[in-house]
């Protein structure tokens, strides 16, 4: 296993050097760039700057392949680079917002799994009943409803009728712990539904599928109850699948709320990321996406791992 982790490692290296490779492009192939904005900024403010010193400043006056290099240079020292548009360098305006992020991701995974897991064993075992067809129904129908249309949703028809909305200023949870869970308890849920909805279909099948093997038969016909049967020989034994769609929520704790983190005013990465992608900052951009590659690629290696945990047939080539 060991070979195996540093060979994972290692091939981190190329996997990101090929990320930023093609944010880099795809954000100067964007129509315009910061430099433009700045420039309109300055007319309508009655100022003047020469567009070539501007450039400059902001490093833009090389040419893209020397821009790339020159970036991902930094970014093997750990050096993100500065915001073309916000006070202070890349790494700690997403050190600030990354908390963030991750709070609103591990309530929804928290609620995903709450729901999905218990609900799925319990269709598994009342196979075909109306409480399974009904489960199933409204796991389909989260899975499939777009989810800022149901956001638009939440936060207009609760507003209208009972003059209720979430908060929408941020205050951390240790400085004010109330005012934080009234902001992120919706999204979270929100969030938590679509994963709860994939996570017990997946949960349902696969144990569905371990309880059609001989050795689930044979616990049966020794009397073993079926509490027993689906949570000490069953479950176990479906988890890897599981594992798997619940490792795609975790890599997902960083990047995957975008759209409830911009509907709900929640000051994540990812609002920065759109914000940003409006404003063409193109330090900032890229460095929210190397973060999510990142985390993306390290919980990966992680679920792997579980594998063999979960399962000792599992080897690693």
């Amino acid at each position: 296993m060991g070979k195996y982790v540093i060979k994972r490692v290692l091939l981190l290296i190329p996997t990101i050097f090929i990320v930023c490779a093609i944010v880099f492009i795809l954000m100067r192939m964007m129509p315009g760039d910061a430099v433009d904005i700045i420039m309109v900024r300055l007319r309508n403010s009655g100022k003047s700057a020469d567009e070539d010193v501007v450039r400059a400043m902001m490093g833009l006056d090389v040419p893209p392949v020397e821009q790339f290099f020159n970036w991902f240079l930094g970014v093997l020292h750990l050096d993100l680079g500065d915001s073309f548009f916000q006070n202070g360098g890349v790494a700690s305006i997403i050190g600030r917002q990354l908390p963030i992020s991750l709070e609103l991701g591990l309530i929804s995974l928290i609620l995903a799994n709450l729901i999905s897991i218990p609900l799925g064993l319990f269709c598994a075992a009342k196979q075909d009943s109306l409480a399974d067809y009904l489960l199933r129904v409204f796991a389909v129908f989260f899975m499939s409803v777009p989810m800022f249309w149901l956001a638009t949703l939440v936060l207009f028809y609760p507003a209208k009728w009972w003059e209720y909305s979430p908060e929408v200023t941020y205050y951390s949870l240790i400085e004010n712990p109330v005012k934080n869970m009234s902001m992120f308890l919706v999204p979270g849920i929100l969030g938590a539904l679509g994963q709860a909805g994939t996570q017990l279909r997946i949960t349902r099948t696969m144990v569905l599928d371990t309880l059609r093997q001989d050795y689930i038969r044979t616990a049966y016909a020794k009397g073993v109850s079926q509490r027993d049967v689906l949570f000490r020989h069953a479950f176990r034994n479906a988890m890897i699948p599981v594992i798997t769609v619940v490792g795609g929520s975790i890599s997902a704790l960083v990047g995957g709320n975008v759209i409830l983190e911009n509907i709900f005013n929640i000051p994540g990465i990812g609002q920065q990321l759109v914000t940003s992608l409006g404003y063409r900052d193109f330090p900032m951009v890229e460095g929210c996406v190397l973060i999510m590659s990142l985390f993306v690629m390290v919980v990966n290696l992680i679920i792997d791992l579980a594998y063999k945990w979960i399962d000792p047939r599992v080897t690693f080539d």
